[in-house]
């Protein structure tokens, strides 16, 4: 005999999973005005340590956020840290003007990788509209295989240069889509050491200061790797801060 769902239990259990969400968001609230009120005041430090608690937190405005911990870090003359904040804003706001003091910054204090001719400037720009381009390169795909389709129904013949270039098309297609997912970039927070291969054993082969900006190809355990004078090497992750998607 089946029994009857108990309506009171389930009540009380949805009850209470808000009941303590609720205090959950409050307490965000109540911490978030709390780093606002030392922002204002002109504690940037003591802010700056809320507001890294809070960057974990999907439901905050991480635009707001991170332009303000770039704000800080750059009052405190932190400026690797602006850079990784004003890095993390620019993604998810991209903008000529925040490109611009990333790059201002990064001259005065001579830091690499923020130049607006560096790859991964072309990198990033994929990054901010790789569903704008993986729309209109699928609906290509869909154009050229509805000819072919119907080009067999009518029984033209389909020229084989035709179907080298679909193969090519397709190809192209699926490397652009896998790069987002292999591709990110990093500011070094401290001098970093660069070796050959994936392992604390490999000989070290040059080093990154901190503040500069590199791109990663992928990881291996701890190791990332990047691209340093046209040749592969590998950085250890603790030695970098991955700029937020």
């Amino acid at each position: 005999m089946n029994k009857k769902p108990n309506y009171q239990i389930i009540f009380l259990s949805v009850f209470f999973l808000i009941f303590f969400q609720a205090i959950d968001i409050k307490a965000q609230n109540d911490i978030a005005q709390k780093g606002d009120s030392l922002f204002s005041a002109k504690k940037y430090s003591e802010a700056a340590k809320i507001y890294e608690v809070l960057s974990n937190d999907n439901s905050i405005n991480k635009e707001n956020l991170n332009l303000k911990l770039a704000f800080i870090y750059e009052n405190l003359a932190d400026f690797p840290r602006a850079l990784y904040y004003l890095s993390n804003y620019y993604n998810l706001k991209p903008s000529d003007e925040v490109f611009e003091k990333m790059n201002k910054i990064a001259l005065e204090n001579k830091y690499g990788g923020f130049e607006r001719n560096d790859v991964n400037f072309i990198l990033m720009l994929y990054q901010q509209y790789f569903v704008f381009i993986l729309y209109i390169l699928i609906s290509i795909g869909i154009v050229i295989l509805v000819i072919f389709y119907r080009k067999k129904q009518t029984h033209q013949k389909i020229n084989k240069r035709h179907l080298w270039i679909m193969g090519f098309f397709l190809i192209v297609l699926l490397v652009l889509i896998n790069v987002p997912s292999s591709y990110k970039s990093a500011i070094v927070s401290q001098k970093a050491y660069l070796r050959g291969f994936p392992s604390g054993a490999s000989p070290i082969t040059g080093n990154i200061s901190e503040g500069n900006k590199i791109n990663i190809f992928g990881q291996q355990d701890i190791w990332l790797r990047t691209i340093h004078n046209n040749k592969v090497a590998f950085v250890n992750k603790n030695d970098v801060w991955l700029i937020q998607d």
